[in-house]
């Protein structure tokens, strides 16, 4: 409120008080001037231009500049010209500056909780908390249900719920005013709108998208948006203040699959597998990277899948770090001997017997050793084996690959790798028949967990891969009617498995048919489990278009697939409470494909998944019985 103060009226020039603060009259005069409606605000006004036609105010809001606000970056009038804040900051910034003046000015022992606040009133020792409560009073708040701090008294409602409740409203009014710099920005921003469910927009909603608007007013995103400029823009998580970033992660994230779903964007798996297929790039010397680049477009037009185009890179780095260490710096200065001499550094180490410490076999100095630098030990050295004989062969056919490259684009005069390794006598590891039957006890037990009895049974019974678990999906049953309620699980009694696509190598995978039913034999224990497996997943799904079989936390609420890891630590985890051993996904496979070629053949599995080769060599290969790792021997090895 104005502070009333003593004047000489201008106009009577009586001695006067008046709460006018830019001129000097009385209340009597300044009412008896005349008055005229004002254009912009539509109130009759004192002093309207008659020029402009507006009132005092209207020009004072006119005059501002309208410019960017330098802490929320958006275009409004500015109300502090010093700092060039908005209305809405100059506000903010006055609050923490009064707020941080009152904490400064000592704090008193609360007369009715006992700690140590700030007061709240002058004539009495009183917190903020303490205070608000006794004013608005603590009751069971409508809503909830729960005893709170009333904010609403009208509708009974605690700050949570009250708050919850204008979160629509306000959602709307940020979204209809919301404004950015960056075009693209806005188009994203409305592209994230339209996936919002209005009937149940809480406070939590709201608060996601103010602080995601806040950062697309002040970030630039690339148009078109790719994955790579999502994780450059993702903010780190630190260990407090985490509502904001987490908030931006997950909507920039949620763009990132938005785009996907519109074709303008590749799936967020295949990016991950081409950036993991990547990494071993930069650890290959600078010199040669560039030729690398050009080595894996080629691995790429070759449709390579990223796995394979992975293992080339690592191989590739290894072989050129050691190459730049002997002073070979490129292709044509690579001659058959120094390949030979790669090989025997892949063959051989010396390994110190105390402190088992391992130090490159060097092929120009056989000779052991005779310090070692980490324990001082004299003589300590002993020439052991550092790779099998099968990871050399890969190795060296992985070289042949690069320089037969090299030599088609005449970067090389010869292939340095000529010589070739024979491939070892295949050998079909999987476990003992003991093992498949506690296992299929459990999937047929009518207490077993959903997940895990149905992974069990998809692995065992139909041997499907971790790839086709990944990317099973539930089948979709069109009606012609609306009213006609879509087929479960249960009922439809199949599921739909996709092919991959082909890639060099693997030119026509999968199995003959997308289509998997499932036995009739199996009716009288599978059904009950699958009502029970139906009954888990619906009670996950977040996203009624997300068909995958396998559901998790994360791609529940998204059209993501689950990960490999996932699926693998289902198996880990049963395995180990029924055998008190870890089973492996691939050997667990490997078993019921032996026991499906006891039966029915090698030919039978073609139609199982397995390629024309790798299925008939299950009925003359040689067959070696492996038992599941126990736990303390799993924790050992990821301890070393």
């Amino acid at each position: 409120m104005a502070t009333k103060r003593l004047i000489i009226c201008e106009i009577c020039g009586g001695s006067k008080s008046t709460y006018n603060q830019s001129r000097d009259i009385c209340q009597s005069c300044y009412k008896l001037e005349a008055s005229s409606l004002c254009k912009r605000c539509g109130m009759i006004k004192h002093q309207v231009s008659k020029e402009t036609g507006l009132c005092p105010r209207c020009i004072k809001k006119l005059s501002r500049p309208v410019v960017a606000c330098s802490r929320c970056s958006q275009i409004k009038p500015i109300y502090d010209e010093k700092n060039w804040f908005c209305k809405v900051c100059r506000d903010i910034v006055s609050h923490r500056i009064r707020k941080q003046t009152k904490a400064q000015l000592g704090k008193v022992e609360c007369s009715v909780c006992g700690q140590l606040r700030a007061s709240n009133q002058l004539k009495r020792n009183i917190c903020n908390n303490c205070a608000y409560k006794e004013r608005n009073g603590v009751k069971l708040c409508r809503q909830c249900g729960k005893s709170k701090t009333i904010v609403n008294k009208a509708k009974n409602l605690c700050q949570s719920c009250y708050k919850d409740e204008r979160a629509k409203e306000s959602l709307i009014f940020y979204v209809a005013n919301f404004s950015t710099p960056y075009p693209y920005n806005k188009t994203l921003f409305d592209l994230l709108v339209s996936t919002v469910d209005w009937s149940s927009v809480s406070e939590k909603v709201n608060q996601r998208f103010r602080r995601f608007g806040r950062f697309l007013q002040q970030h630039h995103l690339p148009n078109p948006l790719t994955w790579e400029a999502i994780e450059e823009n993702l903010p780190q998580l630190e260990a407090t203040k985490r509502a904001t970033p987490k908030s931006i992660r997950s909507s920039l994230l949620e763009l990132g699959h938005l785009l996907v779903v519109q074709g303008r964007l590749e799936s967020r798996e295949n990016y991950i597998l081409r950036r993991n297929a990547l990494q071993p790039l930069n650890t290959a010397p600078i010199g040669v990277q560039r030729l690398l680049q050009l080595y894996v477009s080629w691995l790429w037009e070759k449709k390579t899948a990223p796995a394979t185009v992975r293992d080339h890179l690592e191989v590739q780095a290894a072989f050129w770090t050691w190459s730049f260490k002997c002073g070979i710096c490129s292709p044509e200065q690579v001659q058959p001997s120094f390949i030979n001499d790669y090989v025997l550094t892949l063959y051989w180490q010396w390994k110190c017997s105390v402190c088992q410490k391992a130090v490159d076999f060097d092929p120009h100095q056989r000779q052991l050793p005779e310090v070692c630098l980490c324990c001082s030990t004299l003589h300590s050295f002993t020439q052991v084996s550092r790779y099998s004989h099968n990871t050399i062969r890969q190795h060296r056919s992985k070289l042949f690959v690069f320089f037969e490259w090299t030599l088609n684009n005449k970067l090389t005069v010869i292939n340095p790798v000529q010589l070739k390794v024979s491939a070892p006598t295949p050998t079909i590891k999987h476990y003992p028949l003991e093992v498949i039957q506690q296992l299929c006890e459990y999937i047929s037990a009518p207490n077993a967990e959903p997940l895990e009895a149905f992974v069990l049974y998809l692995i065992i019974f139909h041997a499907l891969s971790v790839w086709e678990l990944q990317h099973a999906e539930i089948p979709v049953v069109l009606s012609l009617q609306k009213n006609i309620i879509p087929l479960s699980l249960p009922d439809a009694y199949h599921i739909v498995i996709p092919r991959p696509e082909p890639s060099q190598g693997s030119r026509t995978p999968g199995r003959p048919s997308t289509r998997l039913d499932f036995p009739s034999a199996a009716f009288s224990w599978l059904k009950p489990l699958l009502e029970r497996f139906e009954g888990q997943r619906q009670q996950m799904l977040k996203n009624n278009h997300n068909r995958y079989l396998i559901l998790t936390s994360k791609s529940a609420h998204r059209t993501t697939r689950a990960s490999q890891s996932f699926i693998q630590q289902i198996v880990y985890s049963s395995s180990l409470r029924l055998l008190g051993s870890r089973c492996d996904c691939n050997t667990l496979r490997k078993t019921a494909g032996v026991m499906f070629a006891d039966q029915g053949g090698g030919g039978t599995l073609q139609w199982l998944g397995w390629e024309y080769q790798q299925a008939f060599i299950y009925s003359w290969a040689q067959r070696e019985v492996v038992y599941p790792k126990p736990f303390e021997s799993v924790v050992l090895q990821k301890n070393i």
